[in-house]
């Protein structure tokens, strides 16, 4: 079978508009497939299982793909970069902290992260017995 220089152009031509379409079509692939995978959460601080001695702490984080965020149900503010920065206040104990994001497609994820406050030494209980001359002493072993 003989190739023509008419033939080899027209085969050239096709492989062109091939390939061009196969570039639009992956660009168009790769745009929307942020809108494919929802929103993301991703907390730097503070760690799951984070102990704390403070009354307060610090969450910060960043998020993808999300139009409103809430921290245990409570609207957070997030910055144009996805940013957030919340202070909370620390109980003694397990405090269950919940993320919660939505995209505008009605899709939502959560993270959760637990945190141990500690009592600190400070508002601990003392008991004392009063002295003949006016002061107190805590008890305890020696």
């Amino acid at each position: 079978m003989r190739y023509t220089r008419t033939a080899t152009l027209r085969l050239l031509r096709t492989f062109i508009v091939i390939f061009i379409l196969s570039v639009i079509v992956a660009y168009a692939v790769w745009r929307s497939s942020n809108y494919t995978r929802g929103p993301a959460i991703y907390v730097a601080t503070p760690a799951d299982g984070a102990t704390t001695g403070s009354s307060t702490l610090e969450i910060r984080g960043q998020v993808s793909r999300v139009t409103d965020l809430t921290l245990n149900d409570r609207p957070i503010s997030v910055d144009q970069q996805g940013n957030f920065d919340e202070i909370i206040a620390v109980l003694p104990g397990i405090n269950k902290l919940t993320l919660a994001a939505h995209d505008q497609f009605g899709r939502q994820t959560h993270r959760e992260i637990d945190v141990y406050g500690q009592q600190s030494p400070s508002s601990t209980a003392t008991s004392a017995i009063p002295e003949s001359n006016g002061t107190t002493t805590a008890t305890g072993t020696p």
